[in-house]
């Protein structure tokens, strides 16, 4: 089995997965693994809006105008 390492975790969200292994009465190793394994199940089962329909097809200086806008 492969070994994690995360580094830089942030204090809060240690104490937040610190907490919920011991109201799971799991190791934060084990929660992390369960929180990891929920958030793919999750992910899997989310539908994605339908790609929009765009009137007519963007040309360059389309794309040239929204990079000089900051919008790109």
């Amino acid at each position: 089995m492969l070994d994690l390492i995360v580094n830089d975790v942030p204090p809060e969200l240690l104490r937040r997965v610190d907490h919920l292994a011991r109201q799971h009465q799991r190791t934060v190793s084990v929660e992390l693994i369960a929180l990891i394994g929920a958030a793919l199940d999750a992910e899997s089962d989310m539908v994605l809006p339908a790609p929009v329909k765009l009137r007519r097809s963007l040309t360059q200086s389309d794309l040239d105008r929204a990079r000089k806008e900051g919008r790109a």
